[in-house]
């Protein structure tokens, strides 16, 4: 399901004219998006218990609904304003590419996060938005 995702969100940044830099960072090296240059550099390297797709969802939507002369490194925590509407609009746009069309009585939040490896900080945004 993944690559199937990570596919569909690599077809959503070629729509916006974002540049996806894979780089070979070290694990302590997040990904990173430079909003006025529409350039994500993903570290696949990097470690964390959160998805690359859904790392590179969080990205492209800093990019998109971000201020444009900031840089981003990716960060999972929801305590200020601009991480928490980033991360909202990663679940939306990875729940739209993943349910499509699906009935909301089929959609599970908790399977939601336990695929994209989310921490429970995460659960009533989740919870939230992928019944919208």
């Amino acid at each position: 399901m993944h690559e199937e995702l990570f596919a569909a969100l690599l077809k959503v940044a070629d729509a916006s004219d974002i540049s996806i830099k894979e780089v070979s960072g070290t694990s302590n090296d997040p990904d990173v998006a430079f909003c006025r240059q529409k350039v994500i550099n993903l570290n696949h390297n990097y470690q964390s218990s959160i998805s690359v797709a859904f790392r590179l969802a969080h990205e492209i939507c800093h990019i998109q609904f971000s201020q444009p002369s900031f840089l981003y490194t990716f960060s999972p925590y929801i305590k200020n304003k601009v991480e928490r509407e980033t991360n909202a609009h990663a679940i939306r746009m990875i729940a739209h590419l993943v349910y499509g069309d699906t009935p909301n009585e089929y959609r599970n939040w908790s399977d939601f996060m336990n695929e994209f490896g989310l921490p429970s900080w995460f659960e009533p945004l989740v919870k939230e938005i992928i019944y919208d």
